[in-house]
């Protein structure tokens, strides 16, 4: 690819979807100037962020940012993290795969993690309340009692640290204040969901404050287990007694959450010391995302009759339920009588029961003191602990064949500790100078049970990682308009992972070949660690060219930190993979039309990226797992954001992204190439929404809200193959909101996926090492009713 041509390419897609966008808006930079500032039109409103460790305004911070207030994702009905990339331009955010328990894949740009292992790092870092959460296991946060969400795009090397070169989502929960009140919410609506939130302000002494706020969950699973031998009598498998209407043994995509969180915060009037401590527990027993059988053709797999071992069942397209059901034959059972792949019999009855759950139980604190040393000099301390403990029962083949089955304990316990001084030189320069300290333990036990490779074994595996970083930041004041920026972070990391293997009874493996466990006898523990050090900077201008525009202009790096492999099957698996590097050149810019009724903003941006991170699961010896830096690419892509409110009561927003990925190298070992994409590379992606509170005078307000996104299609995994291919989607929302007069009160009626659409979030293909497709289904259509009481 030519980089001027496509440069080219991508700077005529961005005008032209600017041009769009403001034709939707119903605005133009010509109409701006022509605008009348004395009319009382209304006006979009002030964000304040802290991206840059200050309070800014939104419109001045010169990053690529999404905003979104606690009143959006109310009027939006968005009630978890995933829901906030449906309407943020390239960004991807979905559930996690049963096998790796109750987590997230979040991608910004391309650049993500799909993988939740402790051994390796996400692309995309998550903060709340300032406090960064170093893994993406138990990272399914409720967007209860929250201010705002930040969407930071692009490399956060300097600002956020390691592993934020995709770009960082930063959650900050409402502070206890002293005004008193508080909310109730309930919600009902389709598969039995039973949904409770509340939270409380009180006073408890002068300058001391407590917010308390909690969150219950209830949904039944809207996939529905099916029993084959019942369902199929005449299938040759012996039926389930204990299938129940329908042949249903159970179900997935169910929630049963509650959570809490205590708010203390100390801020005299007058005081130059604020101290802010959270405490929050999280239980969750949910059960596994919704997973379906997609492709079963593995003819060298089959169970069989102990007196005629060459007989017997094979996998194939008998278990798949139906291309648009919501049905799964996943037993979640091991056992029976199968072939290896050895082409020898292999007899295990009983063997265990998975449980068909993703539980999470989560503890938290964390506390921060700010202090005020002079009226141009603060100090502001992080210190943070959590502990996160939880299970996940997986069938690998979604059949009850056994194929795979696996039970999954994930413990993660980190401890951070942030230290920054922001102070100013008259009016010239503000700065921030500090530290990062990051120590994390995590285990990782499991039983895995693949009999078809003549294993049975288990796990008892713990992680040790540290990171340590100083950073700078600097923003010059060379005039009142023009401003120049500066930052640096060096950062060092070690990670070490221990391996146990031992059969499933507890014993030493022999290690005799064609002897169960055979192949991971020798790696039973070893140990081996990773260290790297690294440095990122950012340079950056950006100009105020009136109070209605600014634009600017910088280039910035990030990376994410390699590691140890912790999942060889095979010793010639045990190897250790890099680092992955971002440097990306960016211009920008923020502007407000029609006195303020108007907002676009919009980037601009070419990525560098080097040594991509992919996780192989067909190698030459299976089963495999493997971690590889794939090759380097260069990126070119866009993003527009845009708000109109042309008469009172009426608001309209959209956004655009758009990615175009090209690989410059790629390792052929990886079997990954050069016409490939990353995964969690969509192309395209597009929201819009329309808003109009309509005033019913002493009876209240009525409004109805409708919004679509769209996504275009992109790989789950890698190297690219049809089984992984992701389709193209859009999807509307709406929603029915009313709010009486005084505000304490309101009703809301919403659909989503209104016209039912059957789709998948993720696909994970491993055809050439077990003949196994499965897809994680995103529900279909739903209603629900919230009523909220203020107070």
């Amino acid at each position: 690819m030519n980089i001027e041509d496509s440069f080219s390419r991508i700077v005529a897609c961005a005008s032209t979807s600017a041009i769009a966008l403001l034709a939707v808006l119903g605005t133009s930079p010509l109409q701006a100037q022509e605008a009348d500032p004395s009319s009382d039109q209304p006006q979009t409103q002030d964000i304040i962020v802290t991206a840059q460790f200050r309070n800014q305004k939104l419109q001045d911070t010169p990053i690529a940012i999404t905003a979104v207030t606690a009143e959006t994702l109310e009027a939006r009905a968005q009630a978890s993290v995933n829901d906030i990339a449906t309407f943020t331009p390239n960004v991807n955010i979905a559930p996690a795969f049963a096998s790796f328990g109750s987590s997230i894949n979040a991608f910004i740009r391309g650049i993500g993690q799909n993988d939740s292992n402790f051994a390796l790092e996400p692309g995309v870092g998550i903060y709340i309340d300032d406090v960064y959460y170093g893994a993406t296991f138990g990272a399914v946060f409720d967007l209860s009692d929250l201010e705002r969400i930040e969407v930071l795009r692009g490399p956060q090397g300097t600002l956020s640290g390691k592993n934020s070169l995709g770009g960082s989502v930063k959650l900050f929960s409402k502070k206890p204040d002293g005004t008193g009140g508080g909310y109730i919410e309930g919600t009902y609506g389709r598969f039995n969901r039973i949904d409770l939130r509340g939270g409380i302000n009180l006073t408890l002494a002068d300058g001391l404050y407590l917010r308390a706020s909690g969150v219950s969950k209830h949904r039944n699973g809207f996939l529905k287990r099916l029993d084959y031998g019942c369902a199929n009598p005449a299938g040759g498998i012996v039926a389930n007694p204990a299938a129940g209407d329908g042949c249903k043994i159970g179900t997935e995509g169910g929630q049963d959450l509650n959570a809490g969180r205590l708010a203390l915060r100390y801020a005299p009037d007058g005081s130059p010391l604020e101290i802010n401590l959270i405490v929050d527990a999280t239980e969750d027993k949910s059960e596994p995302a919704a997973s379906k059988l997609i492709f079963a053709g593995n003819p060298g797999v089959r169970s069989y009759d102990p007196a005629n071992p060459a007989g017997g069942v094979p996998f194939d397209s008998r278990f798949i339920t139906g291309a648009h059901s919501y049905s799964s034959y996943a037993s979640y059972a091991a056992g029976g009588n199968f072939t290896t792949v050895f082409g020898t019999p292999y007899v295990q009855t009983p063997g265990f029961q998975a449980r068909p759950e993703s539980s999470v139980s989560a503890r938290g604190v964390s506390g921060s003191i700010d202090y005020e040393l002079t009226d141009a000099l603060k100090l502001k301390s992080i210190t943070a602990y959590r502990s996160v403990k939880g299970y996940s029962g997986v069938d690998l083949d979604a059949s009850p064949l056994n194929l795979g089955t696996q039970g999954n304990h994930f413990e993660h316990k980190q401890f951070t500790q942030e230290l920054r001084l922001s102070g100013q030189v008259g009016d010239l320069v503000d700065y921030t100078v500090g530290g990062f300290y990051y120590d994390a333990d995590g285990l990782i036990r499991q039983r895995v049970n693949l009999p078809t490779v003549l294993m049975d074994f288990l796990t008892d595996d713990p992680v040790k990682t540290s990171s340590k970083s100083g950073f700078a930041h600097v923003e010059v004041h060379a005039s009142d308009d023009l401003n120049f920026i500066g930052g640096l972070r060096y950062t060092k990391d070690k990670k070490t992972y221990t391996f146990s293997r031992r059969n499933a009874d507890g014993s030493a493996i022999s290690g005799i070949p064609l002897t169960e466990n055979f192949v991971v006898a020798s790696l039973d523990g070893i140990a081996d660690t990773f260290t790297d050090d690294r440095w990122d900077f950012r340079l950056g201008v950006n100009y105020r060219w009136s109070d209605a525009l600014m634009t600017y202009a910088q280039v910035s790096t990030g990376y994410k930190g390699g590691g140890v492999n912790p999942r060889p099957y095979h010793p010639g698996q045990l190897r250790t993979f890099g680092p992955e590097t971002l440097t990306t050149y960016e211009a920008g810019f923020k502007a407000d039309f029609l006195n303020r009724a108007a907002r676009v903003n919009g980037a601009i941006f070419f990525n560098k990226y080097k040594d991509i991170q992919i996780t192989l699961l067909a190698c030459p010896e299976v089963p495999c797992s493997l971690p590889a830096n794939a090759g380097d690419a260069d990126v070119l892509g866009f993003e527009l954001e845009g708000t109109l409110q042309p008469v009172a009561g009426l608001t309209l927003d959209g956004s655009v992204g758009y990615l175009d990925f090209d690989y410059k190298r790629v390792d052929p070992s990886t079997f990954v190439t050069l016409d490939q994409t990353a995964p969690f590379v969509s192309k395209w992606q597009a929201s819009a929404g329309i808003a109009y509170a309509l005033d019913l005078g002493s009876a209240g307000t009525l409004t109805p809200r409708a919004d679509w996104s769209y996504r275009s299609s992109f790989y789950f995994t890698a190297p690219n193959n049809p089984g992984n291919k992701v389709d193209a989607r859009n999807l509307v929302n709406m929603r029915l909101t009313y709010q009486t007069v005084d505000e304490d009160w309101s009703v809301a009626l919403g659909v989503t996926n209104l016209f039912d659409k059957f789709y998948y979030v993720g696909k994970n293909e491993n055809v050439a090492g077990f003949g196994v497709n499965q897809g994680i289904l995103a529900p279909p259509r739903e209603w629900s009713m919230t009523i909220k009481r203020k107070f």
